[in-house]
């Protein structure tokens, strides 16, 4: 056999053992899956609130119907978005 048609053949060969592993295996499916669920967790935790997840905590904040309607007020005169110099 030539070297190219080794090569043809053995990666063929990993193709079809790929396939096989990863569709039988799936164990490493939900051991993959809670792992990077972890790791979701964890950014989710570091992540930084937005501006619209700002104003939504600060409206439920409100007591009373006068006091949302105060804060929304505040939220459309953009008290929470960076203002421009």
């Amino acid at each position: 056999m030539r070297w190219e048609q080794v090569c043809i053949a053995t990666l063929a060969l990993v193709k079809a053992a790929g396939r096989s592993y990863f569709s039988n295996n799936t164990v490493t499916r939900t051991k993959d899956k809670t792992m990077f669920d972890t790791v979701r967790k964890f950014a989710r935790a570091l992540r930084v609130p937005s501006t619209q997840d700002r104003e939504m905590a600060y409206l439920n904040e409100s007591r009373d119907r006068i006091d949302l309607e105060y804060r929304m007020r505040q939220v459309d005169r953009g008290m929470f978005r960076k203002s421009g110099f």
